[in-house]
Formats: C-alpha cells, sequence, structure tokens
C-alpha cells in the first residue's frame, strides 16, 4: 500500500513538472512571455550598436527602435513575423555570421530572438 502511495505522488509530480513546462510557466521560456523592450532591444542595444546603430548603419539596418528593425536593411526584411526560420537576421546569428566584431550571441539570446519572431515579433 505505501509503495503503491508513493509511486501515485511521484508520478502526479512528474506529471505536473510536465505540464508546467510545457504550458511555458516558467520564466522565459514561453514564446508570448518574451517582450520587445525588456528581451530584445537590449540584445540589439548591446550587442549590434556597433554596425547597426547611429547615423549610418551598416547595411541600412538601424536596430535602434521597433520601427526600423521591421523596415528592415537595403536588401529588404530581415524579420519574417512569425517565422524564424526564414528570418535572415536568425539565420546570421545562429550560424555565427554576426555579429561581426565581439563575441556571438549567447544561446539565450539567439533563443529569446527565436522565441520573440516566432510569436510574430510583436511590438511589446
Amino acid at each position: 500500500m505505501k509503495k503503491r502511495y508513493i509511486l501515485t505522488v511521484l508520478g502526479v509530480c512528474l506529471a505536473s513538472a510536465y505540464f508546467v513546462l510545457q504550458s511555458g510557466a516558467m520564466g522565459n521560456s514561453g514564446a508570448g512571455s518574451v517582450s520587445y523592450a525588456r528581451d530584445i532591444q537590449p540584445i540589439f542595444n548591446t550587442r549590434c550598436d556597433n554596425c547597426h546603430m547611429g547615423n549610418y548603419p551598416s547595411e541600412g539596418l538601424d536596430l535602434g527602435s521597433y520601427e526600423s528593425v521591421m523596415a528592415g536593411s537595403q536588401n529588404g526584411p530581415v524579420i519574417i513575423p512569425g517565422s524564424a526560420n526564414d528570418s535572415l537576421l536568425i539565420q546570421l546569428v545562429t550560424e555565427g555570421e554576426m555579429p561581426k566584431r565581439g563575441p556571438h550571441l549567447t544561446e539565450v539570446q539567439i533563443r529569446l530572438l527565436t522565441e520573440w519572431v516566432n510569436a510574430g515579433a510583436p511590438n511589446n
């Protein structure tokens, strides 16, 4: 009887943990929890500012504001809302081609960018 009780409690705990993780209730693991203002713009401000902000942003890609990010570069859009796989910006940071100067983005930064784009790249 005691063994069955312990196994039942263990099963309930494991099932609960699984559903909590799947629902994104743990921090920023859910796509809907990524905020442009809180999570994305600070990445651009600290990792992309040398080349993509200021008077003459590289390739015409200004990452200084939401509007300019969504306007893209002289070569076209770099964000395709809802599709990180089709977004040039995500491809370049994932492949390690950007940023060109300084260390690559961390896995967490790439995950946040990807989740934000897949969530539709909202201005939140």
